[in-house]
């Protein structure tokens, strides 16, 4: 039900958020620089009111990530659900990101764990992600597509990152073309595959050709 209350709420929590945004963006500065006082002074309220909605500026960025990642979900659902390619569906996820890269630069520099952008990212896709995990890939190896996933998703998560920290000067569509050859015949799998098969004596070269 949306009573006056509820409203007032909502408003006060969009104003702190805007708050912490421009103290970090216009700021130009990493969430630990950034304090209560600072958030509270730039949406005009008191203290108590912070702490009545967040625990603390951590708690604060963290449920606005996760509303972010929600937003991505928004902006990208459409395409799962009209089954578009994968690789529309990756530029998506590259174009969010560029268009919210002041906040993902300046919060990830806190971030230890590469794979956290990803998995944040992921988070409203969980359904879609469980049917692509359970699939069988047939090659006798129970839940082979979990450890595919897994390889991926680190992957594009340390893309991102190094995208977010080289000022996105690639486009989206040229960063999902990159990950289409990461994992086709020019990979660095198969150019140091095929070094090693080149160089390795004449009685190992039938084991390198088995693992191209």
């Amino acid at each position: 039900m949306n009573t006056p209350n509820n409203k007032r709420r909502q408003n006060t929590d969009e104003a702190i958020v805007r708050a912490a945004f421009a103290c970090m963006v216009q700021g130009g500065k990493p969430v630990s620089k950034i304090t209560v006082r600072e958030i509270c002074e730039q949406a005009g309220v008191n203290r108590s009111t912070f702490y009545a909605h967040y625990l603390d500026v951590y708690d604060l960025f963290e449920k606005v990530e996760l509303q972010m990642a929600e937003m991505c979900y928004e902006r990208i659902h459409q395409n799962f659900a009209s089954r578009k390619s994968f690789f529309t569906v990756m530029e998506g996820v590259f174009q969010f990101v560029k268009e919210y890269q002041e906040f993902y630069l300046l919060y990830f520099t806190e971030i230890t764990r590469a794979s956290h952008l990803i998995e944040v990212i992921n988070a409203p896709f969980q359904k879609e992600i469980k049917k692509i995990r359970e699939e069988d890939m047939g090659f006798g190896v129970p839940g082979e597509r979990a450890y595919h996933f897994q390889f991926f998703t680190a992957g594009i998560s340390a893309m991102l990152i190094a995208w977010l920290l080289g000022n996105c000067k690639e486009a989206p569509g040229e960063m999902v073309e990159v990950i289409g050859r990461i994992y086709g015949p020019h990979s660095l799998w198969n150019s140091w595959n095929h070094g090693l098969r080149e160089g390795a004596p004449d009685g190992e070269r039938d084991y390198f050709s088995t693992v191209e």
